[in-house]
């Protein structure tokens, strides 16, 4: 399999070797927010859920499982993922009010 560098730094704060090609696409598509305007720990929320995100997409890729087993994983997981992001903006936002 071809070995590829790629800087983390755009994605994770820290240099990491890439292993495929396939994890090389996923890393180029989870780059992380560039606007200061976000508040950190949302920053932070965002940040660790895109490297859970990674991490599935790149065990999915080379999992060998059906279109329906990681139609469901993937959905699981966004759902988990949906809460805990609304929970946290609701929580900025009543901050931000009060």
């Amino acid at each position: 399999m071809e070995r590829l560098w790629i800087s983390q730094k755009q994605r994770v704060g820290s240099t990491k070797m890439v292993e495929t090609l396939s994890e090389n696409v996923v890393a180029a598509a989870m780059q992380p927010i560039t606007d200061s305007h976000v508040p950190t720990v949302l920053r932070a929320n965002i940040q660790r859920q895109s490297e859970k995100l990674m991490g599935l997409a790149i065990t999915l890729l080379e999992s060998g499982m059906d279109e329906q087993q990681v139609r469901s994983i993937v959905d699981l997981a966004c759902s988990s993922y949906r809460d805990e992001l609304t929970a946290t903006i609701l929580a900025l936002r009543d901050h931000h009010e009060n």
